[in-house]
């Protein structure tokens, strides 16, 4: 298998490859000129040098009445100055007497001075008549041609141009090569990274990436999946577990609680005394709210054990019906209940008694803490991402210790206690939406408390 290496490695290999593959372009770029030079379409860089030499040789017996430019070197660039300048020295444009200088060399002859990128050099041979004939060459490679070093760009410059785009080239290939190889391994990271916030306890981790700060960074959130694999395995057993005992024991407590009501309710047919009488009444009320505590455990185990089939749920059909819940709750106790509910057509996927009872519940907690003459607000609608039951009340806003653990069994406030309410209705609408992949959330308004079970789109 292959190894690990460290990052730095990784970007020294292409450093190295980077610079290794511009020594070879450089390398092509040197044999490609070589062969251009000799193949004669360019001369050698030191051509002008030489041609500079010969004319030396031949000047000192001109003079200016007498100059001959046909016996000079063809490559042979000069200028003809006047006897008032001096080897050496500058001279203005009306000391010269003749020249076969461009405009551009002849103002660099003039002052002895050189382009930006080489250097150009000057050879001053005073004339037998006294006269100075400047000589101006430089280390470049000339076409051999002369028509062509009219018409086209400076050899030279233009070669240096092709090797610095070459290599130009060359290293954003290989940075873009780099930066793939390196986007590749870091896109393990990302996706490690998404396993683990998706709570995909399954799924293996990607990898190895054989880099090792990236496969010692992998090795870690492989640790992290395995301990919270063994965690939520351990808090899923206790969680059944726990279900399992809550089961057994409200069914375990259904017939000694039925055997108490039903004689409670033979002693309250018999002609009771008038201090025996609020007694009889006192256990009857205790045994029919421990009876209705018993059926909301049992609603909530079996919605846990055993949870009622997926089914396709028409959304409006489903609204109306706890709108009519909503209605029946509110009547009674003088309260006024607004609805609005979505037009037909939408449909989705959920277990819809389960779906009733835990909307019903959250219109049943509200209603009981609603002050008479105030307002109910229930509201159903879907979007791209779920469907969603609002019930929100006006009057008493969600204790704080509601807020931070509703929804939990026996999670409740001081108003809830106060009738003996145990926060089983929260929880069950809780674990039916948890169920469907959904959750129930719970907050305050200005002058109310408002919960919402949001369920996610399943596909049929």
């Amino acid at each position: 298998m292959k190894k690990s290496r460290p990052l730095r490695s990784f970007l020294l290999r292409y450093l190295l490859c980077t610079a290794l593959t511009c020594a070879i372009a450089c390398l092509v770029w040197g044999m490609i000129l070589l062969g251009i030079i000799s193949s004669g379409l360019v001369l050698p860089a030191y051509s002008g040098s030489d041609a500079t030499l010969q004319a030396m040789e031949k000047l000192p017996a001109m003079s200016a009445d007498h100059f001959d430019p046909d016996a000079l070197p063809a490559l042979c660039r000069w200028v003809l100055l006047d006897g008032s300048v001096s080897p050496g020295e500058s001279a203005l444009p009306h000391h010269v007497l003749a020249t076969n200088l461009s405009e551009k060399d002849l103002a660099q002859a003039l002052v002895l001075g050189s382009p930006v990128l080489y250097q150009k050099f000057y050879r001053d041979v005073p004339l037998i008549d006294g006269t100075l004939c400047r000589l101006q060459y430089d280390f470049t490679t000339p076409y051999a041609d002369p028509a062509l070093r009219g018409i086209l760009p400076d050899f030279q410059i233009s070669m240096l141009v092709i090797l610095a785009l070459l290599l130009l080239l060359i290293i954003l290939a290989m940075t873009r090569r780099a930066a793939a190889r390196l986007q590749a391994k870091t896109e393990l990271l990302t996706r490690a990274c998404r396993t683990l916030a998706a709570r995909d306890l399954t799924a293996p981790m990607p990898g190895p990436t054989h880099i090792k700060e990236y496969d010692s960074t992998l090795q870690t959130m492989n640790a992290l999946q395995e301990e919270l694999a063994a965690s939520l395995k351990a808090q899923w057993a206790l969680e059944q577990q726990r279900t399992e005992r809550m089961a057994a024991l409200t069914h375990d407590l259904k017939t000694p609680l039925t055997i108490i009501h039903g004689h409670a309710e033979l002693l309250a047919e018999e002609g009771l005394s008038a201090t025996e009488q609020p007694s009889v009444e006192a256990i009857l009320r205790a045994a029919q709210r421990a009876d209705q505590y018993l059926t909301a455990l049992r609603e909530i185990n079996h919605a846990q054990i055993s949870p009622s089939a997926m089914e396709t749920i028409d959304l409006a059909d489903f609204a109306a019906a706890l709108c009519a819940t909503g209605q029946a709750l509110c009547a009674p106790r003088g309260l006024q209940f607004i609805s609005a509910v979505p037009s037909v057509g939408i449909k989705f996927r959920g277990r819809k008694q389960d779906l009733i009872r835990a909307v019903e519940n959250l219109l049943i907690n509200a209603a009981r803490f609603t002050p008479q003459g105030r307002k109910i607000f229930f509201q159903s609608y879907s979007d791209a991402s779920g469907i969603t039951f609002s019930v929100r009340n006006e009057g008493s806003a969600f204790p704080a210790a509601i807020l931070q653990s509703g929804g939990q069994m026996l999670s409740t406030g001081d108003a809830a206690r106060s009738d003996g309410h145990q926060g089983l209705g929260l929880y069950f609408a809780r674990t039916v939406a948890e169920s469907h992949g959904g959750h129930l959330h719970l907050s305050n308004a200005e002058n109310g408390a408002c919960a919402a079970l949001w369920i996610p789109l399943i596909d049929s």
